[in-house]
């Protein structure tokens, strides 16, 4: 991910971004929080699915940990599935 990726992710707690790894994968995930320091700089939060009424629903209770290190590319979704993009 670019330097001003990473710098803006402590702005994106609570939203929803799509995350790409450097092992493929496409991630949707609302991030809970940034931890920039250490050996070990991650980015931990829940994978969320689109809701059929609109809205995000955790996938499950357990969360993601992606080291900083391996996110190549963090993507803010805008809007909630169903919402008008207007």
């Amino acid at each position: 991910m670019t330097e001003q990726e990473r710098a803006s992710l402590p702005s994106l707690l609570d939203q929803v971004v799509m995350l790409e790894t450097i092992q493929g994968e496409h991630l949707v995930v609302q991030i809970l929080f940034v931890f920039d320091e250490g050996e070990t700089p991650d980015l931990f939060g829940i994978e969320v699915v689109a809701g059929a009424k609109g809205g995000w629903l955790r996938k499950s209770d357990a969360g993601h940990s992606v080291l900083l290190d391996d996110i190549v590319r963090v993507m803010p979704v805008m809007t909630s599935p169903g919402e008008s993009h207007q």
